[in-house]
């Protein structure tokens, strides 16, 4: 008579309240096969020569818990009714016993995959004098046995779920590293990519069958459906599991089993790498020309099929030579995972339209094959698929990306905060082990854009994964030589200068005030914004099929020279003729994406476009303006400004125009002798030149914060080394990327200016931008972000907290059309146009004073029962303060 759950996994074939079956596989079945696949894989991915031993042993203990965690649960849709079954063995894996302690610890930390999980795994098994040799060669040695066990685990489930009919739970696998494909004949399934030492595999999927109907169960249901809907999901969940338990039970013996299914496993039919190419037959092949000097010598100092070479490269080229090509081609060619860490956000959708095209076409290279590209941003994290040429839509779980990609565009803010294991509490190694994976490329475009703490963390970053020998190249157009001697272990190439300048003209229009400031301090800008539009407006007139970039310094001036345009030519009509943009960092990302894929589609056709935009779109963007009007701004940035002005050199009567007679004071790196030589050069220039300009960047010395410094060395010692004393720094969630100041996010939900519909649209921002008290309003609300253990899920409404601000997700929430926000009458109601996006940035919080190393900001509010509250967050003063 059975007693014990003896399932490994349980499926529903069809999704209905009374299922007309389920299917329970055998426990055994389930291990054996993973078994197995440990069997098979590749020994060469073992870390140790015992490693294989104990991912065996592992692999037989790691579900010996299920049978007394079994539970059948039901789960609803978004309007609470029955949306499906599913089942849970929660806490099984903390049953898994071994005489091998190393074994135990990878059956128990089967599941998770977290930082915590390994570190704390890994610090116990260097204790011991058995693992103590293993661990000290290989810090990595445990996470690398897991990923190997876990792989099986996932392989052998997914397949299941495909075998034994329920494609949607395939779909949900929400760790895999390999594409699974089934061929033509059911029985033949393809793997990508081929982890295994055999070229074949034969695997045999069994269950036993469960109709309710057929048994007389299925009036117990019935009764749920027909209760309170209240309760209707969650009865029928704990009904059907009683009833199968009952079921179960009931049985003399254990059941006949259904006829049994054998499958084949083999790899895709032909290799990603399995061809040789020289670089013009590849350039030829994925975009239609050959490659310039550049291209062809980086190509061969890349391509590795074999995976015998380790590149790494300080890549020097002037803009517009195909740097990205250089890169890219070489990494697909050689199968690597290749990484693309940028400067700014604003560069990920035009490095994805770039890369897509070529990834469509390298996908058509190997017909059938999928080859896929993920960009993370953190608040957005996206999966594309392509095929055959084409790109592939599929439901995939929103976390089974994973960076699970061929090409992964990233931010270098991200980068470090994946680096370092940062984010969602499962699975969240899964980053770092990726990242340091044999076959992975990481390279770093516009490395001179980085500066400060951001240049600190990238200068400690690139040596860490140089010393873990990763293949890496930097990239960059005018990075100093003094910084570059940071990465003097790099091997530089320099093609700068191999093509001809790019001709511009050049104007400097220095008599229009960017201030006035009155006897009392106010200060005014509508002369400066007034002054500006009426030379776009010139320019316009005078190209009226021109394609014209304007580059402002703040939000505020942005805004208010486009409404001006648009008040006096239009420009927004439908969005196919639209050909007035306004574009910066505080318009939702959403809309900003759109708004990018416009203009550049615009650029591309060579149609008119009046773009004005701020600092977010300088550095990397391919467009290829005629004018570029510029207010005035340091020699750097200029240098990248112009870079979007005749970009490709076919624009004959291309012109650069500066406005402004001071640089603004926070946008400033010249002393006083510095702007005075920056003046005197763009007096003298008629044509731009790029080399006059550089020479008045201000070459100060870069000083390492020894506090950053320090930080990273911690998390890394954390993360990569198993050191527990490191691990409070982690867990606090402390990493300044680019300054001390946290950031936060700020959302509007609600009814936009002049609008009936609602939206739902938000940014990041520092928190100190927050402090001023001149922009109150009505209908704002501040929470934080917390994890929560017992649903696994994020909850946004808990109330604001003491504490440091580097652990907190804080979210500025901003809506006039929810009745739980408190209206305080005597402020005005924030104004939100989405066009416009976050010009005006509420006040919410109050510096305090302090005289040590924190800053202390003050939140004050009265909550629903009109008591007043406070709430006091800390972070850490940057040196210069």
């Amino acid at each position: 008579m059975p007693q014990v759950f003896n399932f490994g996994r349980l499926f529903f074939p069809d999704k209905k309240p009374i299922p007309d079956e389920v299917r329970f596989q055998p426990l055994g079945n389930h291990v054996g096969n993973a078994i197995e696949l440990v069997r098979y894989w590749k020994k060469d991915d073992f870390p140790a020569p015992e490693s294989f031993d104990r991912v065996i042993e592992a692999a037989k203990i790691h579900d010996m818990g299920k049978p007394k965690h079994f539970a059948i649960q039901s789960k609803p849709n978004n309007k609470g009714e029955f949306k499906e079954y599913i089942y849970s063995f929660k806490g099984h894996r903390f049953d898994a016993r071994s005489k091998d302690t190393w074994a135990e610890k990878l059956a128990i930390g089967h599941h998770d995959f977290s930082v915590k999980d390994i570190t704390r795994d890994t610090y116990a098994l260097k204790k011991d004098p058995k693992y103590q040799h293993i661990l000290a060669q290989d810090p990595l040695a445990y996470a690398r046995e897991l990923y190997i066990l876990e792989m099986c685990d996932q392989i052998e489930a997914e397949l299941a779920c495909r075998v034994l009919g329920d494609d949607a739970q395939a779909e949900s696998r929400a760790f895999m590293d390999f594409t699974i494909a089934k061929q033509d004949d059911d029985d033949i399934y393809l793997i990508d990519p081929w982890p295994f030492t055999e070229s074949l595999i034969s695997m045999t999927f069994r269950h036993w069958s469960m109709n309710p109907r057929d048994i007389d169960l299925d009036e117990e249901l019935q009764q749920c459906i027909d209760g309170e809907n209240s309760k209707q999901v969650a009865d029928l969940g704990k009904t059907l599991d009683r009833l199968a338990k009952k079921w179960w039970r009931s049985l003399e013996k254990t059941p006949q089993e259904a006829e049994p299914r054998t499958i084949s496993l083999q790899a895709y039919p032909s290799n990603k790498h399995d061809r040789s190419w020289t670089a013009a037959e590849f350039y030829d092949r994925l975009a239609g020309f050959k490659p310039n000097s550049m291209q062809s010598k980086l190509f061969d100092a890349i391509y590795d099929p074999e995976d015998t070479k380790h590149p790494a490269i300080l890549l020097k080229g002037d803009t517009g030579t195909g740097k990205t090509e250089s890169i890219l081609f070489p990494a697909l060619a050689s199968g690597y995972r290749i990484f693309f860490p940028l400067p700014a956000r604003s560069l990920l959708e035009d490095q994805k339209q770039r890369i897509e095209q070529y990834l469509k076409k390298f996908s058509q290279l190997y017909p059938g094959r999928e080859f896929s590209m993920v960009v993370d941003t953190g608040s957005q994290m996206h999966r594309w698929i392509y095929q055959n040429g084409v790109e592939v839509n599929r439901t995939i779980n929103a976390r089974r990306h994973l960076y699970k990609g061929d090409v992964i565009l990233t931010t270098i803010d991200k980068f470090l905060y994946r680096y370092f294991a940062f984010g969602d509490k499962q699975k969240s190694f899964t980053f770092p082990l990726r990242i340091n994976q044999e076959r992975s490329l990481i390279c770093f475009d516009e490395a001179h854009s980085y500066d400060d703490i951001s240049f600190t963390n990238f200068q400690s970053l690139v040596r860490s994964l140089y010393e873990a020998g990763r293949s890496l190249v930097l990239m960059t157009a005018t990075m100093p030589q003094q910084l570059a001697e940071y990465f003097d272990y790099l091997e530089v190439f320099d093609f700068t200068g191999i093509s001809k300048p790019h001709q511009r003209s050049f104007e400097w229009l220095n008599t229009v005030p960017c201030v006035r400031e009155d006897t009392e301090g106010q200060k005014d800008y509508r002369e400066f914004q007034k002054k500006s539009t009426q030379i776009i407006l010139a320019e316009q007139q005078a190209r009226h099929n021109g394609r014209i970039l304007v580059v402002i310094e703040t939000v505020r001036d942005a805004a208010a020279i486009y409404q001006n345009l648009k008040e006096q030519i239009g420009g927004n009509a439908d969005r196919s003729g639209r050909f007035l943009f306004l574009y910066h960092g505080r318009i939702d990302e959403g809309i900003r994406l759109d708004i990018y894929q416009a203009i550049k589609n615009r650029d591309d056709l060579q149609q008119p476009y009046i773009v004005v935009t701020t600092s977010a779109i300088e550095v990397g963007c391919d467009l290829n303006a005629e004018v570029l009007i510029s207010q005035i701004c340091p020699p750097e940035n200029l240098i990248q400004r112009v870079g979007r002005c005749n970009r490709r050199g076919d624009v004959t009567n291309a012109k650069v125009i500066v406005i402004g007679d001071r640089i603004p004071e926070f946008a400033n790196s010249l002393d006083e002798s510095g702007w005075q030589h920056y003046q005197e050069t763009l007096q003298s220039l008629n044509k731009f030149d790029s080399q006059a300009i550089a020479d008045c960047i201000f070459q100060k010395q870069h000083i390492d914060d020894y506090r950053v410094v320090e930080l990273f060395s911690m998390l890394h010692d954390y993360v990569y080394g198993a050191d527990l004393t490191c691990q409070p720094v982690h867990e606090k969630g402390l990493i300044p990327t680019r300054s001390w100041t946290p950031s936060v996010t700020l959302k509007f939900h609600g009814n936009p200016k002049n609008s009936t519909e609602q939206v739902k649209h938000s940014i990041s921002v520092p928190i100190d931008r927050l402090c001023s008290r001149e922009n109150q309003f009505a209908f704002v609300c501040v929470n934080e972000r917390r994890y929560d253990k017992e649903t696994s899920k994020w909850n946004d409404n808990y109330p604001l907290g003491w504490g440091s601000a580097y652990n907190k997700d804080i979210i500025i929430s901003i809506s006039n059309s929810l009745s739980d926000f408190i209206l305080d009458a005597t402020l005005p109601e924030y104004s939100y146009d989405p066009e416009l996006g976050f010009v005006d940035l509420p006040s919410i919080f109050i510096k305090l004073k302090t005289n040590g190393s924190e800053e202390k900001l003050l939140y004050q509010y009265t909550d629903k029962s009109q008591q007043k509250k406070s709430a006091i967050v800390t972070y850490t003063k940057s040196l210069d303060k």
